[in-house]
């Protein structure tokens, strides 16, 4: 008797292992389910075209460049603040003299009072860690002014354009600046860097899945202090 109840026992806590284990897994699917959309790496999109900025900005980003054994490729003036002078944050593509890998930067130019230019910060933007703070007023963040001329179709990339367009009508409205990153999952996650009409600086993320409908996932100002090198 005592060995058929011991067989018994045995018998039960086989049962309630395979139950914990079938648990465990339903658990990890419904998990992995609700993550569909941010599961992998973010990878960094490389094909932006740049926005027409005025001849002024340009020639000031690119005149105190030289020399710096940077190579980017610029893409737009996304902020001023007024100071003792004025400092201009553009965004910017490409490697550093110190770091041969591209990617994206918001490199920031101070004019003193006498008209002399030079290149107080050049920070990169990490994709999958974006520093975001809550709006302090229609266009000004931390005393900088957006001014990224961010407009409709500037995603150099078709499909992502095709997929923005359509998650492009909540209460803010937002004009691309740049596609910065791309992620590969059930689907596909995209994130830009976009100018919103309430005149702030955003990061805008949605999802493409497998069937093309699109959806969007979050929209968050940037904090563009924590990118000034000040």
């Amino acid at each position: 008797m005592r060995k058929m109840n011991l067989i018994i026992a045995a018998i039960a806590c086989v049962a309630l292992c395979a139950s914990v284990l079938t648990g465990f897994k339903s658990l990890a699917a419904t998990n992995e389910a609700a993550q569909g959309k941010t599961l992998g790496g973010w990878e960094v999109a490389e094909q932006n075209n740049p926005v027409m900025i005025n001849e002024k900005d340009n020639d000031r980003i690119e005149t105190v460049l030289k020399g710096s054994g940077d190579n980017f490729k610029v893409l737009d003036l996304v902020a001023t603040q007024v100071v003792s002078g004025a400092n201009y944050m553009y965004l910017v593509y490409g490697t550093t003299a110190d770091n041969a890998v591209p990617g994206y930067y918001f490199v920031t130019v101070y004019e003193n009072t006498q008209g002399i230019d030079t290149i107080i910060g050049t920070t990169p933007i990490d994709v999958n860690a974006i520093q975001t703070i809550a709006p302090m007023g229609k266009g000004m963040v931390g005393g900088w002014a957006v001014r990224g001329t961010g407009k409709p179709g500037m995603l150099s990339d078709q499909n992502a354009q095709a997929s923005f367009d359509k998650i492009n009508n909540e209460a803010v409205m937002y004009n691309p600046i740049a596609l910065l990153a791309t992620q590969v999952v059930s689907g596909t996650n995209y994130k830009a860097l976009c100018r919103g009409n309430d005149s702030n600086l955003y990061v805008v993320t949605w999802y493409n899945d497998l069937q093309n409908n699109a959806s969007f996932t979050s929209a968050e100002c940037v904090n563009i202090g924590a990118y000034s090198g000040l």
